[in-house]
C-alpha cells in the first residue's frame, strides 16, 4: 500500500498562504484582542479611552455629557468620569456585554463627530470588571484625583474636569 503524499503549500511564488506574507503587526502597548471579562449587572466597570489628541478642554466635557446622555438610551450607566488631557476615565455600570459594547461604540461616535477630526480614538478601550467592594473604592478614587497624580502633586483643588464637582456630601465616596 502506497502512503499519500502531502501537499506542500508553502512552495511557489504567487499566491496562497506562506512565510512572511501579509501586513506586518503592529506591536503596541494597548489592549490586547482577547476575549474580555463578563460584565454582569452585579459588577460594575473601570473604563479608560486614549485619543490621539488633546481633549481637555470645555468643548469635550460637553462631549462627554452628551455622550452620557446617548449612552443611558442604550442601557450604560455613567456612575462617575475624569477627562485628562489625552485620556478619559470611567465609571460605569452595564447589565451585559452587549449593552457595554453599545454605550462604548456612542463614546467613540460622540468623540469622533463632535471633533470632526476623523478617527481620534488611539487604540482599543481597557476594560476592569470590579469584583470587590474595596476594588470599586479604589478605583472610584482613582478615577476622581487622577489629575493630581497627573499634576505630581498631594493635595489640590478639585478637579473641574471630574464627577467630583457634582457628588452632594462633599468628597466623601464609600
Amino acid at each position: 500500500m502506497r502512503k499519500q503524499q502531502g501537499l506542500n503549500l508553502y512552495k511557489g511564488s504567487r499566491g496562497g498562504r506562506r512565510p512572511g506574507a501579509g501586513r506586518k503587526r503592529i506591536h503596541s502597548k494597548g489592549v490586547s484582542h482577547l476575549k474580555r471579562e463578563t460584565v454582569t449587572k452585579r459588577t460594575p466597570q473601570h473604563i479608560n479611552f486614549k485619543f490621539k489628541c488633546s481633549i481637555r478642554n470645555k468643548d469635550c466635557l460637553k462631549l462627554l455629557k452628551r455622550f452620557i446622555e446617548n449612552a443611558q438610551k442604550m442601557g450604560l450607566m455613567v456612575i462617575h468620569l475624569s477627562l485628562q488631557s489625552n485620556h478619559v476615565h470611567l465609571i460605569t455600570e452595564a447589565e451585559s456585554n452587549e449593552i457595554l459594547t453599545r454605550g462604548v461604540r456612542a463614546l467613540t461616535i460622540t468623540f469622533s463627530k463632535g471633533l470632526n477630526k476623523g478617527r481620534v480614538q488611539l487604540e482599543r478601550y481597557h476594560l476592569h470588571v470590579l469584583k470587590t467592594l474595596r476594588e470599586t473604592k479604589y478605583a472610584i478614587q482613582y478615577v476622581l484625583f487622577n489629575q493630581q497624580k497627573h499634576d505630581n502633586k498631594k493635595f489640590s483643588h478639585v478637579d473641574g474636569y471630574s464627577s467630583a464637582l457634582y457628588l452632594k456630601d462633599g468628597l466623601n465616596i464609600i
